[in-house]
């Protein structure tokens, strides 16, 4: 929604309607302790019943104004908003109307609706309430009930009107001031809405591109695996007898292996990505698979995997993004502490039924405030050889299954910690969309 944009309102609906609503409780009261105050306490003769049947009404609408803010929002729409400014403006004219008329001092609240038309509903809605307070004002000047009693407003006691004229002031500067404020925090609210879509925007495509690398590198890949995995196989057959040449050959075999796989779950992203879904899989054997990977990857690493008790598993639908996702995250850990010169990582584990979450502390050099105030949102990288891609794309997936990435200096005293968190119900409806 473009604030500003001709014929386009600034606010919702429901906006609109709350701020109409909070203001009509400062004019019922006030409006309640100014007619029991003149009749009453200033002895002027006011027709009481109406009066207060008026304003009672006003009340009551409110409170179903209330009632549709709390519990069907979604449905207010702008002629409803029109329609409650009708309601306040028919309110007023006849309070005047038994007030005195044009002579009132409050007949300038009419400008408090002409003004929020014009700001929270599109012009020409605007200029119909602008018409109808026109008209309605008018028709007190054609319509005009002079006020009865000892002291009426005009010509027999010109310091009450000026005192009227001032209550006036009060209260419109209230409502004014209400409205301005409840205008400027919707205004900043969109403009922080703003800067988060256009910062999805510039990351989405970002991941686009690197997307479309990472598709054309996958069809690159697959016959120079093949062709490496034929060396590897027959140079087990050709030098059997060098055990020390034969281990580093079943190494090399098992991240060939490593990669194949990728390529294959690469396959399933795409399929995923066609509507074909992901296959349903316990949480805790979809985890334990991640972690038993991230191990074949870096085999130098000594990592400390703890499962936090009790741990509840549920079926989810895998997907190889998150699976990437994870993964990218434990490499990060794993490389941190490798540059370090350490072999430690500490990975928990824990599921409470609606959210899985992975805490993993490195052994790394830690965090400089910069770095964790970008981390995830813009390409950057702390190793010579990486292209810092791999937090992004991480960091994009997880908040795409409703989670958060977390980084921060880990509590141990070295190092850099990384939560992250994952609702395991959005995996739990990709299943059963995709089983539908």
């Amino acid at each position: 929604m473009a604030a500003g944009t001709e014929g386009v309102p600034r606010f919702e609906p429901a906006q609109a309607v709350r701020i109409l609503a909070w203001m009509r409780i400062t004019a019922t009261t006030g409006q309640m302790i100014t007619v029991l105050f003149v009749h009453f306490g200033l002895g002027l003769t006011l027709p009481l019943v109406p009066l207060l049947l008026t304003i009672t009404a006003l009340a009551a609408w409110n409170v179903f104004a209330f009632w549709r803010l709390r519990n069907t929002p979604e449905q207010i729409s702008q002629p409803e908003v029109v329609f409650n400014v009708l309601i306040d403006v028919v309110a007023l004219t006849v309070l005047l109307g038994l007030t005195g008329g044009p002579s009132n001092p409050f007949v300038s609240l009419y400008l408090v609706p002409v003004a929020l038309s014009a700001v929270a509903m599109p012009a020409n809605l605007a200029l119909v309430v602008a018409i109808l307070c026109l008209v309605l004002y008018g028709l007190l000047l054609a319509v005009y009930l002079p006020m009865e009693g000892p002291h009426p407003i005009i010509g027999g006691d010109f310091n009450l009107h000026m005192i009227g004229m001032w209550v006036n002031f009060v209260i419109s500067a209230w409502m004014i001031t209400v409205f301005v404020r409840f205008m400027s925090s919707v205004l900043r609210r969109q403009d922080w809405r703003l800067s988060r879509a256009r910062e999805h925007t510039l990351r989405n495509e970002q991941i686009v591109a690197l997307g479309t690398v990472a598709a054309g590198a996958a069809h690159q890949l697959g016959t120079p695996l093949s062709t490496m995995s034929m060396v590897v196989d027959e140079l087990r057959q050709e030098r059997r007898d060098d055990t020390e040449l034969q281990q580093d050959l079943d190494l090399l075999r098992s991240q060939l292996a490593v990669c194949k796989e990728t390529l294959e779950d690469l396959k399933d992203a795409g399929a995923a990505g066609s509507d074909q879904g992901g296959r349903t899989v316990s949480l805790q054997k979809h985890v334990a698979r991640i972690v038993d990977t991230w191990r074949l990857m870096h085999p130098k690493i000594e990592p400390s995997v703890e499962y936090q008790q009790p741990f509840v598993d549920v079926e989810i639908s895998q997907d190889p993004t998150l699976m990437h996702a994870l993964l990218n995250l434990l490499n990060n850990a794993a490389e941190a502490s490798l540059e370090n010169g350490c072999s430690g990582v500490e990975v928990s584990i824990s599921s409470d039924g609606g959210k899985l979450t992975l805490v993993i502390d490195d052994e790394g050099t830690g965090l400089d405030s910069e770095r964790v105030r970008t981390a995830g949102r813009v390409v950057q990288t702390t190793k010579p050889s990486g292209m810092g891609i791999g937090l992004v794309l991480a960091n994009a997936t997880v908040d795409r299954f409703g989670g958060s990435v977390t980084l921060m200096d880990s509590p141990k005293g070295r190092g850099a910690r990384t939560k992250i968190e994952v609702s395991l119900e959005r995996l739990r409806a990709d299943h059963n969309r995709g089983s539908d």
